[in-house]
Formats: C-alpha cells, sequence, structure tokens
C-alpha cells in the first residue's frame, strides 16, 4: 500500500481533505486510478529531500514528492489517468494544469489570505484547529506572510481601485507618512497586526485584478470543458484531477466573503458540475496515525527558524537562490527560551508530570 504524506485540512467535514491544492489534487488523482493507499496528514516535510509536500512513501522508502513527480511515478506503475489521451490531448493537459497551477491559486490565496474577514473569521480558526498547539500559534500567519510575499512578487495587492484611479487602502498616506508607518509597523507585536485586521476589511470585489485574472483562467477551462462530463470526453484525466483540486478549495468552504466562489457558481456552472461529478467518486481516505504533540513541538521549532515554508503552492522561487537569515541564531534561542519557559508553566502547574503515575 502506498502512505501519501500531505498538509491537513480545515475542512475536513466537507470531504476535502488538506488545504494544499496540490496535495487535493494527487489525492483526487490517486483515488480516480483506484489507488490503493493510507493518507498521512502531517505538517513534518523532513519526509521529503526537498521539504516538500504531498510526499508518496511505497515499502517505507520515500518514491516522490511533488504533484508532477507523483503522477509521473504512479504512471510508471501503471496508474495512468492519460492512458487514453494522444500527444496533442497530452500537451493540452499539461498546458492548462499549468495555467491551473499559475493563475487560480492567486485568486484562492488573496481569497483566503488577504481578504481580512475571510482569514481573520474562518481561515485562521480552522487553520489552528487543523495544526494543533503549538503549531497553532506560529503556522496560520507564516502562511498569510508568504501567501502575501507571493502575491507582492506577482504585484498583487489587497489595495482597490477607487473611482477616481487611485489606489484605496487602509495603509494609504503621504509617501512619507507611509515609509514612517512601514517602520512603526515592523515593531508592532505580529498578535496585535491580526487583532487589527479582524476591524480593518479589505474589499473583497469581484472588479480587483485577481479576480478578473482568475476569471480568464475559467473561461478557457470552462469552453474547454463544454458539456463533456471530463475535459476530454467520458473519462477523467489528470486535468481533471488538478482542476478538482484548486476548484474544489474555492467551491466548498463557505467564507464570509465569497466573491471568488459566487463568480464561479454564477458564471461557470459546467465547472461546478465537474466538481461535483468528481467529489461523490471520492471516497474517505484510510487515515494514518496523526503526529503526536511532541512531534508537534519538533516541527514548530523547524518551523520557526526555517527560512521558508515550504509550500509548493507558495513559492516563486527556489530555495538555493535564498539568502541566509542572519538572524536564524537568535530565532532559534528565542523559540527554546520559549519552550523552556512553556515547559516550566505546565510542570509547575501540574498540567503534565514526569512521575510515572
Amino acid at each position: 500500500m502506498y502512505s501519501l504524506y500531505a498538509w491537513g485540512s480545515p475542512f475536513e467535514e466537507l470531504g476535502i481533505y488538506s488545504f494544499d491544492p496540490a496535495c487535493v489534487s494527487v489525492q483526487a488523482y490517486m483515488q480516480l486510478c483506484k489507488v490503493e493507499w493510507k493518507l498521512h496528514r502531517t505538517s513534518n516535510t523532513a519526509i521529503s529531500p526537498n521539504s516538500c509536500l504531498p510526499a508518496l512513501v511505497y515499502n517505507n522508502t520515500l518514491v516522490e514528492s511533488g504533484f508532477w513527480r507523483i503522477v509521473q511515478f504512479l504512471r510508471s506503475e501503471g496508474y495512468d489517468l492519460n492512458s487514453k489521451l494522444d500527444s496533442q490531448q497530452l500537451s493540452q493537459s499539461t498546458a492548462y494544469i499549468s495555467l491551473i497551477q499559475d493563475c487560480l491559486v492567486d485568486a484562492l490565496l488573496f481569497s483566503w489570505y488577504l481578504v481580512s474577514e475571510n482569514f481573520a473569521d474562518t481561515i485562521r480558526p480552522r487553520m489552528a484547529k487543523t495544526f494543533g498547539f503549538p503549531l497553532s500559534l506560529l503556522v496560520p500567519t507564516q502562511i498569510k506572510d508568504y501567501a502575501e510575499e507571493r502575491l507582492r512578487y506577482k504585484g498583487i495587492t489587497s489595495d482597490v481601485e477607487t473611482t477616481d484611479g487611485k489606489s484605496e487602502s487602509a495603509e494609504a498616506g503621504p509617501s512619507g507618512t507611509d515609509s514612517r508607518l512601514q517602520s512603526l509597523k515592523s515593531k508592532i507585536p505580529r498578535i496585535y497586526l491580526l487583532a487589527k485586521e479582524g476591524f480593518r476589511r479589505h474589499a473583497d470585489k469581484s472588479s480587483h485584478p485577481v479576480y478578473v485574472q482568475a476569471s480568464s483562467c475559467l473561461d478557457l477551462l470552462s469552453k474547454k470543458l463544454g458539456d463533456k462530463s471530463y475535459f476530454f470526453g467520458d473519462t477523467p484525466s489528470a486535468l481533471d484531477a488538478v482542476a478538482y483540486g484548486y476548484l474544489s478549495l474555492i467551491i466548498r468552504p463557505d467564507l464570509p466573503q465569497n466573491t471568488l466562489k459566487d463568480i464561479i457558481g454564477k458564471n461557470y456552472p459546467n465547472l461546478v458540475a465537474l466538481c461535483d461529478r468528481i467529489h461523490s467518486q471520492l471516497e474517505e481516505p484510510v487515515f494514518a496515525e496523526d503526529e503526536s504533540w511532541v512531534q508537534g513541538i519538533v516541527s514548530a521549532v523547524r518551523h520557526s527558524v526555517a527560512d521558508a515554508l515550504p509550500l509548493s503552492f507558495l513559492t516563486h522561487k527556489s530555495a538555493k537562490d535564498e539568502p541566509g537569515d542572519p538572524e536564524l541564531g537568535e530565532k532559534a534561542r528565542s523559540v527554546a527560551g520559549a519552550l523552556f519557559v512553556f515547559f516550566g508553566y505546565i510542570v509547575y502547574n501540574g498540567v503534565f508530570s514526569t512521575s510515572g503515575k
């Protein structure tokens, strides 16, 4: 039996078993191929040599990690959703998958992490429950930070254009004042900024450029699908699995501001039907034992001192191109000190005892 190591999900009750669209895509691919597999929900990226999830293990040996490599390995094992496609269709499938992974993910990240109401009221609380203590204190805001970094790198912000052509933002002001505000912001505790975002709601309008870009992608996908059951006929392909992996994370959860979901539901009913069709074929996976709280603390330390959070859909440049963190040693000492105080507190108060009673 194959073992798939994947990020957990804040929406398991909806039949979605990861918050990472690449993980959901691989899970859908394996189910549609009728692969026997077991799901390991983990935040420990050390299972993979390139610190990437999802990761596939067979006979206690890591075979591949990342969507494309896992699919290529499964094809070599005889599990090929593209077996009925000709060379032209294979090229089209690769092109459409690349389009989804590049364009649609930006709209998903924007909706989840840059629309403050969605993040503060739904995504962050659910993420905290998914990761458990102590990762709940670190990972949700780290993911938000790296989502913002990816989108900012691509020129996407939460600002909305006003009718006079100027950018509307909660932190807008004269250029000199803005630089001083940014300097002050860097010194404000992160927890205060998160609380502040609960009151400062970013506008989530369908006219935002990220949604316009997503609509262009959705137009192409909708026209390709047409009135067919799947993109290339009557049987699902890898493209269908990937489309489900990304669209299901948009369509199925209910967020306070559902702009992206409403766009798809109103304008692309055939894509909604495709997701429903695939979802009806998927079964609840066999789950392996979750990480213990001790493993969670080890992961927390590693996440806190890492240069970047290795989420495949968030990164925009390779890790080897990143400069070393000059404050890495200080971060490690800070985390170690915090954990020492935490353990001292719970032992002193009898929450945890080292005795065998």
